[in-house]
């Protein structure tokens, strides 16, 4: 942004220059004569957003809104207070943002309105409703603000490497990867922020069917990564690739589709019938479908996966048990409970004639 002749800048945080990472931040941009101001405070108190915009006193270029809490669980175990740690950040402090620029008709003549969301907000993950919801709101807020003649847009970022939250915290980047979300370096990651903020309020889709949807940058779903993963041995996919919508992201990867193609309608998955037809038994390919799609949770290559072998001893956890679940639910339609999943005992065996029996 300094590059670009920025040259005030205004930060609102809850840990204020606390941090030394805060800190050498503002040294830096001061030492590219920048000017710089810090609030201490939570962007989902409004009085604390109305007191950043009170502290620009000059016109208002943009405004880049990346705040965000997570607290982990399925929702059935969700307090409320974990779920509010997720939405308040997002959904409260966008408002309050919004709205204390409305008060003062600084809203008028932004360049951009920049929220940082998530490809959460479009692929859901089991333990993360709240912050799911919440990215899945600034999606379509960054949409109100458009409508209402503002240039919003909304990144739903994917994973982030080599420097943030998920380097810091590599079991979520492990989790994202094992759902075949990739992963963007800083360098990619300012080049899509570069697009974002550059776009301008009148640029129209190449069809022009939906006029708003420029608000909306999604990443982390490109089919390079799974082809990476695939030619090192796991079976990468994405559950979202069977929404009909992912057509095109489906076909990218090796020119195959990976939607279930119209034969294999009913219960069993693709993966199910492909291993029928080649004269396997119905338990033998539920089996060898389970052990693929577990070898890419715990990234182990399909071989290396012993069906024999406790769940517990390859580090089955809340996380890993609850993206499991889900996946047996939206590819065979089977319920396998939690208690099941985490049972020190069980094992591919056990999971494949709980599928079978809710099968037949």
């Amino acid at each position: 942004m300094v590059l670009r002749g920025a040259r005030h800048f205004a930060f609102l945080g809850r840990s204020g220059l606390d941090k030394s990472t805060a800190r050498d931040l503002i040294q830096d941009l001061e030492t590219l004569g920048a000017e710089c101001v810090v609030i201490k405070g939570d962007v989902c108190n409004p009085k604390d957003a109305m007191r950043l915009i009170a502290a620009t006193e000059r016109d208002i270029g943009g405004v880049v809104q990346a705040s965000m809490g997570l607290k982990e669980s399925l929702f059935s175990d969700m307090s409320n207070e974990s779920w509010h740690i997720g939405i308040d950040p997002k959904v409260q402090g966008t408002w309050n943002l919004y709205n204390s620029l409305q008060t003062t008709g600084r809203h008028l003549g932004l360049d951009f309105f920049l929220l940082t969301s998530s490809v959460s907000g479009s692929v859901g993950t089991a333990t993360e409703s709240n912050y799911c919801s919440a990215n899945h709101f600034l999606d379509h807020f960054a949409r109100y603000l458009r409508s209402q003649g503002i240039p919003g847009v909304s990144i739903g970022l994917g994973m982030i490497s080599e420097v943030g939250y998920l380097h810091d915290n590599p079991e979520i980047e492990a989790l994202l990867l094992r759902k075949g979300i990739q992963a963007l370096d800083s360098d990619e990651l300012l080049q899509i922020i570069d697009l974002a903020l550059s776009s301008s309020l009148t640029a129209s889709t190449h069809d022009d069917y939906d006029l708003l949807a420029n608000a909306h940058l999604l990443t982390g779903m490109e089919a390079s990564g799974l082809k990476r993963l695939r030619k090192m041995g796991f079976d990468g996919t994405n559950v979202a690739w069977d929404d009909p919508r992912a057509s095109l992201l489906a076909n990218a990867l090796d020119g195959q589709q990976l939607t279930q193609s119209p034969s294999h309608s009913g219960k069993l998955p693709a993966g199910v019938m492909k291993e029928l037809d080649q004269g396997k038994t119905l338990a033998e390919s539920v089996l060898d479908c389970i052990r693929r799609r577990f070898g890419n949770l715990v990234l182990m290559k399909y071989e290396d996966v012993d069906a024999k072998k406790p769940l517990a001893d390859y580090g089955m956890d809340s996380m890993i048990a609850a993206e499991f679940r889900t996946w047996f639910y939206q590819n065979m339609k089977v319920d396998i409970p939690m208690l099941v999943l985490l049972d020190k005992i069980s094992n591919l065996e056990t999971l494949r004639d709980t599928s079978l029996s809710q099968l037949e």
